[in-house]
């Protein structure tokens, strides 16, 4: 194998045809790779594989062939960069023929590496990388320096042997692995960051109301909590009264109460002056219509007016008060344990009914 660095050789002593110009050129460049891979070979029969290493890409730069490129990537896997030696294997069997090309010496090589890369592939390691604590977009990601993209998170990398450095960074925040790994090792590097709650806003209660999604009514009813007793599915629960509500339904339930009170009270004295006023048949019969006949002593007639003006001024305002009452409790919101009133009127009575 290492007898086809004499054909590279004997390859790089060849002038091309040309102008003068250009023949001096492709001269002093064929000398110069020639230079460099002659120095490699010492380097790498001395097992200066990383030198040597150097030296075949910096040839392979000036004279693109697989031989260059094949042992490049020998001199780069002996030194234990076998990524980086796969992609020059690669390379070396991707070439196509150019005017360098003297014989089958380039077809070899191309065929020798191809061999050498499949033997090459069950040893690299490989090294996936999980990010957890923030999104990926937000982290910033590198392997020995070298950045990742964040579409390679949580992908098998090829990875050279060795120890490897795996920093991560997210913000002011970072997040450091060292991993080592063998040939043909499967390893998996976890980048942890802080989870970052939820900015909240300084008063959730003043919200624009366009910002405020309409939810349905389902939707709308506060959750029981575990085990507790509640609604039933379907029900709707009416939801408390602000305390605004409250204080003016209160409010207007006590002057309900008032106003049945004043009412019933002059209903109750109306219906009593009427009473008095129809038990005295006497009087009815020596003043009717209202009109009392001189037989009449004044004192009574007066008396008979003020009953009968009672009479009807107490049912007129007892009967006004009453139903002014009756509407306020009826109007006023209901809530657990208020009472319901009614005003009932008939012939000589007065009932209020009501729950309580």
């Amino acid at each position: 194998m290492h007898g086809k660095l004499g054909s590279l050789v004997l390859l790089l002593t060849i002038v091309g045809f040309g102008t003068g110009t250009a023949r001096a050129t492709d001269d002093s460049v064929k000398g110069a790779a020639r230079a460099l891979s002659n120095e490699a070979k010492r380097d790498f029969d001395a097992g200066r594989f990383e030198e040597a290493g150097r030296k075949f890409q910096r040839a392979y730069e000036v004279a693109k062939v697989p031989t260059l490129a094949l042992w490049a990537a020998r001199a780069l896997a002996k030194h234990g960069q076998l990524v980086a030696a796969s992609e020059l294997y690669r390379q070396a069997t991707r070439l196509t023929a150019n005017d360098l090309w003297v014989g089958n010496a380039q077809q070899q090589a191309q065929a020798d590496a191809a061999k050498e890369l499949a033997e090459l592939q069950p040893r690299i390691p490989v090294l996936r990388v999980q990010v957890e604590g923030a999104a990926a977009n937000d982290v910033t990601l590198t392997i020995d320096g070298a950045l990742i993209a964040s579409a390679l998170f949580g992908i098998d990398l090829p990875a050279d042997p060795g120890w490897r450095r795996v920093v991560g960074k997210s913000g002011d925040e970072s997040s450091e692995q060292t991993v080592y790994l063998r040939e043909g090792d499967h390893k998996e590097a976890v980048v942890k960051f802080s989870a970052r709650p939820v900015a909240q806003a300084a008063n959730p209660a003043v919200v624009p109301m366009a910002a405020v999604p309409m939810a349905s009514a389902a939707m709308a009813q506060p959750v029981a909590p575990a085990g507790a007793e509640g609604p039933s599915a379907g029900t709707l629960t009416t939801p408390t009264p602000p305390a605004e509500a409250t204080s003016s339904g209160g409010a207007q339930q006590t002057l309900g109460w008032i106003a049945v009170s004043v009412g019933t009270a002059f209903l109750i004295m109306g219906g009593v002056t009427g009473i008095v006023v129809l038990s005295d048949s006497s009087l009815r019969n020596s003043c009717p219509n209202g009109a009392c006949t001189p037989t009449v002593s004044k004192s009574k007639v007066d008396n008979y007016n003020l009953m009968r003006n009672l009479s009807t001024v107490g049912l007129i305002v007892g009967g006004v008060g009453a139903a002014v009452g009756v509407t306020l409790l009826l109007w006023t919101p209901k809530r657990e344990g208020d009472t319901r009133a009614a005003l009932w009127l008939g012939p000589g009575s007065v009932a209020l009914k009501g729950t309580f």
